[in-house]
């Protein structure tokens, strides 16, 4: 079984808020949460850090430091245990292999920036946007049963594509669309909802 994952809001702080705090930039604060338009979203972030005159080595002295929730890397540990563990999120490699390898070492699939000759970004690759569906779909045709956890309307294909949707403390717009999924508030609650998953593909096999 395959358990796919988002990263911030579910197994982490979102980032983006804290660097807002960090550099008093409200435009890096706002999340998916506050604005559905991810494309948009990362030309106003974008924007900011240019304004600022920040560079990615500023932006990364502080990413570095975000610590996974309490209880995030035993309760990705206890998965393991079921299943393969992969990490499909909105974030960014560059902001996020420090986090991962706090997490225990696991696949992420994320996106890129695109920086200038100072190191500044001038914008970025969406590897993700528009692709979680394929990769859950490419899970799924290889015959593995998937199932995915996450927060946000930046989920919603990761969401609809897989066998198993769980929701995370989700926005409301996000629970209106999944009016019969598992609703977890705590990471404690998504492995026992994770765990029944697992569970009925192991019935079904006999």
């Amino acid at each position: 079984m395959i358990f796919a994952l988002d990263l911030e809001g579910v197994l982490a702080p979102e980032i983006w808020p804290i660097l807002g705090a960090q550099f008093d930039l409200p435009e890096l604060s706002l999340t998916t949460r506050d604005l559905a338009d991810f494309n948009e979203l990362m030309h106003r972030r974008v924007a900011a850090t240019r304004t600022a005159h920040l560079t990615l080595r500023d932006l990364q002295n502080v990413a570095y430091g975000v610590e996974p929730y309490l209880g995030a890397r035993d309760f990705l540990t206890r998965l393991r245990t079921m299943g393969a563990v992969v990490i499909i999120s909105d974030t960014f490699h560059e902001f996020s292999e420090p986090l991962i390898q706090k997490l225990g070492g696991h696949s992420l699939f994320a996106n890129r920036f695109e920086l200038d000759s100072a190191g500044q970004l001038i914008g970025f690759k969406l590897r993700i946007r528009g692709q979680k569906e394929r990769i859950v779909s490419g899970f799924k045709s290889a015959g593995f049963p998937v199932a995915a956890v996450g927060d946000s309307l930046n989920d919603l294909s990761l969401l609809k594509s897989c066998d198993y949707p769980v929701l995370y403390r989700p926005v409301d717009t996000l629970r209106s669309q999944f009016t019969d999924a598992p609703v977890a508030v705590n990471l404690d609650e998504a492995l026992e909802i994770l765990a029944a998953a697992y569970r009925r593909e192991e019935d079904g096999k006999g």
